[in-house]
């Protein structure tokens, strides 16, 4: 799950099952960027936005390994590609739950 900013800073998070609208607006009130650290478990990074595809570098939330993190927005869902510790996988659906 990913929580983007207008400055370019996106938390990550990993929240098993994946959650739905219902569960979106709950979600916001902890996945928030004003804490004075992450809670265990998010991780900070930032994005950047351009030539129509987004682009970020975030942790795994398995692992000690890097993550590259490569995509683009399509009408309601984001479409993404992954990369870490030598796997790819591409075309990875993430819906908008929050705000709907």
């Amino acid at each position: 799950m990913f929580r983007f900013y207008p400055d370019g800073v996106v938390l990550d998070v990993l929240v098993k099952p994946a959650p739905g609208p219902a569960e979106g607006q709950v979600i916001a009130t902890w996945l928030h960027r004003e804490a004075p650290a992450p809670l265990n478990g998010i991780h900070l990074a930032h994005y950047d936005f351009s030539g129509g595809f987004i682009s970020f570098t975030t942790r795994s939330h398995f692992r000690d390994e890097t993550v590259g993190v490569r995509g683009r927005w399509r009408a309601d869902h984001l479409i993404l590609d992954r990369r870490d510790g030598g796997r790819s996988r591409t075309g990875l659906h993430f819906l908008r739950i929050w705000p709907t």
